[in-house]
């Protein structure tokens, strides 16, 4: 599989094309948490342990996005299942970059 090299594709942070309010403001906290901790590269590269996704996988680098995420109370709602989904979209951001993971949303609105 082949990744975007240019550190500019991660995009604004703003997420304005996305219509749901508590969405946009899940993914807007999520990637300024992983800008905060400047761990866009590391989620390019990272794969959960034992393919346990997000939710129970353990590192020192998710550990401090995930600390910067709770400093946020946009993040006091998530269930399991929404922080895994926010972390894979940021995920597919990493890998992808954040103008495909856009126009895909475009797509399908």
């Amino acid at each position: 599989m082949e990744y975007i090299i240019d550190e500019t594709y991660y995009g604004n942070g703003e997420f304005d094309f996305v219509q749901s309010e508590f969405q946009r403001a899940c993914l807007k906290s999520a990637h300024k948490a992983i800008s905060t901790c400047e761990l866009w590269k590391w989620l390019r590269l990272y794969i959960p342990q034992d393919k346990k996704g997000f939710m129970w996988s353990t590192s020192p680098e998710l550990d401090r996005i995930n600390q910067e995420l709770w400093k946020d109370p946009t993040n006091d709602c998530h269930s399991g299942s929404s922080y895994a989904m926010v972390m894979r979209i940021m995920e597919y951001i990493a890998k992808n970059g954040y103008n495909k993971y856009k126009s895909q949303c475009n797509t399908v609105q």
